[in-house]
């Protein structure tokens, strides 16, 4: 893990059902490790993101707009680990994290969690509130030859001011590789054999518009009618 800790990456996602992604692991046991800490290899997250009064990087993300940012503070539940992290997503596809240890409630902004927004970003804590938290369980391959790693997302749930969403049947896989890497890799072609391809989709974009946080998603709507294909409990959206 130390080795992919990939700060500077290219992420590509994908969306799958429950039977697909467990197709797609037991295609990948010679290619990669899991990881596994204390005997356990599943992980609780708990993921709170920050955004303006009026939705600044919501809308950002929403019209594709590139070089822009995502404020969250991370918690691995079950341990004393929380990081506040800022996500920069460049003009050239990659993605940038920088984060800092938390101290405090993820539902909050600290003193010196302010200072490090202010010089990673042009972004005012003071401005800044939560908006939604996001829940989910994950499971991480690293790959045996390459510079990459896998992440198979699962039981999220949205919880907004009055509300909860909970998406059990939704599979969010995300391919995480060096910034420099190309070409073809194992999780490719797994996943093309179970025919799942890109398709990116951002967990908070998600939650706002399942949470009714806002109703200007055009650009989203192709992919909200695609998650309604991988459920056997209704539609999604």
């Amino acid at each position: 893990m130390d080795a992919v800790a990939l700060m500077k990456r290219t992420d590509t996602k994908f969306l799958a059902s429950k039977e697909s992604a467990i197709a797609v692991l037991n295609l990948l046991a010679s290619e990669y490790q899991v990881l596994e800490i204390a005997g356990k290899r599943l992980f609780q997250y708990r993921t709170v993101y920050f955004d303006t009064p009026d939705k600044e990087m919501l809308y950002e993300h929403l019209r594709g707009k590139l070089n822009r940012v995502k404020v969250r503070a991370r918690e691995y539940v079950g341990t004393s680990t929380k990081f506040f992290e800022i996500k920069f997503k460049t003009n050239k596809g990659k993605t940038i994290k920088s984060r800092i240890p938390k101290s405090t409630d993820c539902t909050s902004i600290a003193p010196s969690e302010a200072e490090f927004l202010m010089s990673a970003s042009s972004l005012d804590a003071k401005t800044l509130g939560p908006v939604i938290e996001i829940d989910f369980k994950r499971v991480t391959l690293v790959s045996l030859k390459n510079s990459e790693r896998i992440t198979f997302d699962f039981q999220l749930t949205f919880s907004g001011k009055a509300t909860e969403k909970v998406m059990d049947d939704l599979v969010i896989v995300e391919l995480k590789r060096d910034g420099n890497s190309s070409g073809g890799t194992p999780i490719l072609d797994a996943l093309k054999s179970q025919s799942i391809y890109p398709s990116s989709m951002s967990k908070y974009c998600l939650g706002m518009i399942l949470m009714n946080e806002t109703q200007k998603y055009n650009r989203y709507k192709p992919k909200l009618l695609n998650l309604n294909k991988l459920t056997t409990h209704g539609n999604i959206w």
